[in-house]
């Protein structure tokens, strides 16, 4: 019996696409005299954007890429974010279910919450569990084992019992982070990641859309219906 969701942020509840592409392309610009290529950068979704460009372009410049990123984040962000199809259904459906729900992220708590408010989901969570509020981030579990401590769905290990929690993303950091912790792990379809670099983690369960997380519970409940 499913008991609780988690969740990524990006790419997961919310389409960030427009502002990624905008903010990178702008800072690497900015730093390097040139636009930095994408696909490496895509390859690190998932986990914190500090050490993911530090990793990419050494300290010092991938220091100064994220600063300039985060300041033309924070004149973007709130017109380019929106949320995916059916998310505030879906998330409303859970809610009515009295499933707890959280987010799981390597944002900043502050940057995600900026984000949740944006795209009016930040009432439907009981918890956000950031990158600064861990003491390892994605693809650790340390993260989902502090939401399923908030939830109250940690067992002694800190891990969720067998077939109890869901864990929503789509980066393989997602899988790793939600498999760790004991989670099923549903990968969604639509992700910028590289499908094959995804499938490579084995997610448990795939859908193509939000709405068809609830047929998804209903599944695993032995349910026939969907509430939404």
């Amino acid at each position: 019996m499913i008991q609780g969701i988690l969740f990524d942020f990006d790419g997961t509840l919310a389409d960030t696409s427009p502002v990624i592409f905008d903010c990178y392309a702008y800072a690497t610009e900015k730093v390097l005299g040139h636009k930095a290529p994408l696909q490496p950068y895509l390859d690190t979704f998932g986990k914190p954007l500090r050490p993911s460009l530090v990793r990419l372009f050494g300290a010092g410049k991938g220091n100064a890429i994220c600063d300039v990123y985060r300041e033309r984040q924070d004149a973007v962000h709130d017109r380019l974010i929106r949320p995916f199809p059916g998310v505030k259904e879906t998330l409303a459906a859970l809610r009515a279910r009295h499933l707890p729900v959280a987010v799981v992220t390597s944002k900043l708590n502050k940057t995600c919450r900026r984000g949740l408010r944006c795209v009016g989901l930040e009432h439907f969570f009981d918890c956000v569990i950031s990158s600064d509020l861990v003491r390892k981030p994605k693809p650790d579990p340390d993260g989902a084992q502090r939401a399923l401590e908030a939830l109250g769905l940690a067992g002694r290990d800190k891990k969720a019992a067998p077939g109890t929690v869901l864990m929503v993303g789509d980066s393989p950091f997602d899988m790793l982070c939600g498999r760790g912790a004991g989670c099923e792990t549903v990968a969604v379809e639509y992700t910028l990641v590289d499908r094959n670099a995804l499938a490579s983690t084995h997610p448990d369960h795939w859908i193509g859309s939000m709405p068809e997380l609830l047929q998804l519970i209903d599944r695993l409940d032995g349910r026939q219906e969907t509430d939404i």
